[in-house]
């Protein structure tokens, strides 16, 4: 009797990991995350199978990306989905593990290409297109807040390139992979020469997911997060999904 009492307890608590729901605090950026991408995007497919090999499932909520990260901050959501481990970030959360690396790219019109460049400096002379809670490199929001860049902020990556094509601004920042997506969804017929990318990177990052230090468990929940995704990376399965998006699978779900 005493046996079977301790296998229930035991079984009790596994299904109690199981059923446990983690809130994700997350944003729109096809093809990575997105309410409207086949599994929510590569990104957030990947941070529900590591929770699921953890015993947990996911709960993603989207909001726009400055008030997502706020409300993380602030310990309303179990985990920010997904941004750069910035050191100024880490006075308010722990960082995962890296989930993967990229690249922002500047784009630019065929007819006004960007020459050379090698620092911020060179920008200056630009109209620059941003997305509004983005991350970029500190010294693009330091002289952006001096004023020293000219830089609009619209709120997604669609109105952002329609500033382009419209010659609103010269310079728009994005991944070569988030581009891919944003021309076949929402530019199919625009020839494929008239945007270019300069083969400069603006920024490479490592993409992690961020636990608000707010919430007591955030350090454990951490931990199990961590052991999960070395699993699937020995196994081979993020290294699968990284194909899935390359091969351009992360697209919007059929109406």
């Amino acid at each position: 009797m005493h046996w079977t009492l301790v296998l229930l307890m035991l079984v009790g608590c596994s299904f109690a990991w199981a059923s446990e729901s983690i809130r994700i605090a997350t944003g729109e950026y096809p093809p990575f995350t997105g309410s409207k991408l086949v599994d929510d995007g590569f990104v957030n497919h990947l941070i529900r199978q590591v929770l699921a090999e953890a015993g947990l499932s996911a709960e993603f909520v989207y909001l726009p990306w400055k008030r997502s990260f706020q409300a993380a901050q602030q310990g309303k959501y179990d985990m920010a989905s997904y941004w750069v481990c910035e050191r100024e970030y880490q006075q308010h959360f722990y960082c995962s593990d890296e989930l993967y690396r990229g690249q922002l790219l500047l784009y630019f019109r065929a007819e006004t290409p960007l020459p050379q460049w090698h620092s911020i400096d060179d920008l200056k002379s630009y109209r620059i297109g941003a997305i509004l809670g983005y991350e970029y490199v500190p010294e693009f929001h330091q002289a952006m807040q001096k004023g020293e860049l000219d830089v609009i902020m619209v709120s997604n990556d669609r109105l952002n390139l329609n500033m382009l094509l419209n010659d609103r601004v010269d310079l728009i920042l994005l991944s070569d992979t988030a581009m891919q997506s944003l021309l076949a969804e929402h530019f199919p017929s625009m020839p494929k020469d008239q945007i270019q990318a300069h083969p400069k990177p603006f920024l490479n990052y490592r993409a992690h997911v961020l636990f608000p230090k707010s919430i007591a468990s955030s350090s454990a929940l951490r931990e199990r997060f961590n052991a999960s995704l070395k699993k699937l990376k020995a196994s081979g399965e993020v290294e699968r999904q990284w194909q899935r998006l390359i091969k351009g699978e992360f697209i919007p779900l059929e109406n």
